[in-house]
């Protein structure tokens, strides 16, 4: 496993079994955290480039000025990025129409909590996710809580301050979100993956027993296969496909922010709402480890296990 360092615009990496440290070395006086009354610059980039990657770190800026009132949060700008991480970032794009450097600004822009975005040749030293601290090595713990532990948040901070992903919308794309969805009450479902091998309906008995409490809510959904005359389609008879309604990305992201309920296949665009709304989660993998955030309610595919954080 690769850790990456940003120092001086040049990027370095070191072999290691598990990214991050120990918090033991925290306490322990083997890494340095942040002053009590840090006021400098806190630069930071993800290193991972999905929409998901960037939903379940996007708040950060807003925890980190919660502890330390006078930082000063800096994200990457697109010119750093393509300079920088061009070669990297072309690996994210996952069809000749999509840009990896637009999931940053999906999930970032108008967020008032990042004070700027830096250029190549600004800045000395860039943290990353891979600055982390961990209890366990393959602990579920949120990765932004794992970033918050390295940067001197306790665990009575990440109980007090809450760090789930947080989006900001602009006034027009809430105005659009209003028109389309009117008064009525609504819930989102989401049943796609990025990834290729997960592309398709999964066995998702154990999220159908979520959905029926549910059950006759009217649904704006995305799915990878057709959802008539399936259980879904006896669950949910009123629905609207967001493919086919001309929203943007955001506009989407704005309607599922104020649904009464999100039930999804594990996936970033239902990560980056699940702060505002119930969020019901199928995960795939024996343990969604820290690909998680906290609240949420992971339900699994091939066992009634269910992991629940409890809610902020």
């Amino acid at each position: 496993m690769q850790q990456f360092i940003i120092e001086n615009d040049k990027l370095s990496q070191n072999q290691t079994d598990h990214l991050g440290w120990p918090h033991s070395f925290i306490e322990e006086g083997m890494l340095n955290t942040l002053p009590d009354d840090y006021d400098g610059w806190f630069c930071f980039t993800r290193m991972d480039f999905s929409i998901g990657d960037w939903a379940v770190i996007s708040g950060l800026p807003e925890a980190l000025k919660k502890k330390y009132p006078k930082i000063k949060v800096a994200f990457p700008s697109r010119k750093w990025f393509i300079e920088l991480l061009g070669p990297i970032l072309n690996k994210w794009n996952y069809s000749k129409h999509h840009n990896a450097i637009d999931n940053f600004d999906i999930i970032f822009k108008n967020n008032p909590h990042i004070d700027y975005l830096f250029d190549p040749g600004e800045i000395k030293q860039i943290f990353t996710d891979h600055d982390r601290c961990w209890f366990a090595p393959e602990s579920n713990l949120p990765i932004v809580e794992q970033v918050l532990l390295r940067f001197g948040f306790t665990t009575d901070d990440l109980n007090k301050i809450d760090s789930r992903p947080s989006l900001y919308f602009t006034q027009e794309e809430v105005d659009t979100a209003k028109k389309v969805i009117g008064e009525e009450k609504f819930g989102c479902l989401l049943f796609s993956s990025r990834i290729e091998r997960l592309k398709g309906r999964w066995d998702d008995k154990n999220l159908l027993k979520e959905a029926r409490k549910f059950k006759n809510t009217p649904v704006y959904y995305y799915s990878d296969f057709d959802l008539e005359g399936t259980e879904w389609d006896e669950l949910f008879p009123v629905r609207y496909n967001f493919t086919k309604m001309g929203l943007t990305f955001r506009e989407q992201l704005c309607i599922k922010a104020r649904a009464e309920f999100n039930l999804s296949y594990q996936a970033g665009v239902s990560d980056a709402v699940a702060k505002t709304t119930e969020s019901i989660v199928l995960c795939p993998y024996d343990s969604p480890r820290a690909n998680t955030v906290r609240g949420v309610k992971y339900v699994f595919i091939d066992k009634d296990l269910e992991l629940i954080f409890n809610k902020i």
